[in-house]
């Protein structure tokens, strides 16, 4: 389910803002709190998909809370929208923090569900139907690697490798499952050590229990825990 956090310390701007969320899309699930520092305590605690943050909150300042939310390596992409009274701070907060956009208050309320419409619909709705790209933090550094890419990710000597269409990353601090619950439907499980890429699979083996992927020559096993994974595709031989 969505998650959109609502920062703003009047309640009643808050509410609406709420209410406009749930009129478009009432699967939202919608917090809101009037502080900074419960907010950056909540983003910790929780996955958000957008944040609306006031510029001038009752403990500290919007922006500053903008900024400590973006060194979270979730919160990196995500979008921001601030609620001001001081419109000509705007430049401040696309320049630092990167915010997708900003609502002057007072504000009516068809600019809003313009603003929001566009991150519902095209943003947060499409990235929980499909990621196209999985984000990976290496030594300092982000890669976006496409999902469709990808033929199989295995777990080999404390280290991820990812096989891809044109090229093999290898990762040190990541695990099998945290890399997993980034990735769509079309993967599966086959093995403790293995996720394949259902749409690169030729053939699966059903007494040698392996499977064959496209333009890859290493045979994948199949763990007996994880054959359930693989009974609704129809490649078994």
């Amino acid at each position: 389910m969505a998650k959109i956090l609502i920062v703003e310390d009047e309640l009643l701007i808050a509410k609406g803002l709420s209410a406009i969320i749930h009129s478009i899309d009432k699967e939202i699930e919608v917090r809101i709190t009037g502080y900074a520092k419960e907010a950056l305590n909540y983003v910790k605690q929780d996955d958000y998909d957008v944040l609306l943050l006031d510029i001038q909150l009752n403990d500290y300042s919007g922006l500053t809370l903008a900024r400590q939310i973006r060194e979270i390596d979730q919160y990196k992409l995500i979008p921001i929208l601030f609620i001001t009274a001081i419109p000509t701070r705007e430049l401040m907060a696309f320049k630092e923090v990167h915010c997708y956009d900003y609502i002057v208050k007072p504000f009516k309320e068809e600019e809003v569900r313009t603003a929001l419409e566009t991150i519902i619909y095209h943003g947060i709705q499409k990235q929980h139907h499909e990621k196209k790209h999985i984000q990976i933090r290496q030594k300092g550094y982000y890669y976006l690697i496409k999902q469709i890419e990808i033929k199989y990710i295995e777990a080999v000597r404390r280290k991820i490798r990812i096989i891809t269409a044109n090229e093999e990353i290898y990762l040190s601090n990541h695990t099998l499952k945290e890399i997993g619950k980034e990735l769509n439907p079309c993967f599966i499980q086959c093995h403790r050590g293995y996720i394949i890429n259902i749409d690169y699979v030729k053939k699966i083996n059903r007494t040698t229990g392996e499977i064959y992927l496209q333009d890859v020559e290493m045979v994948i096993p199949i763990g007996r825990t994880y054959i359930e994974n693989l009974r609704g595709i129809q490649l078994w031989e």
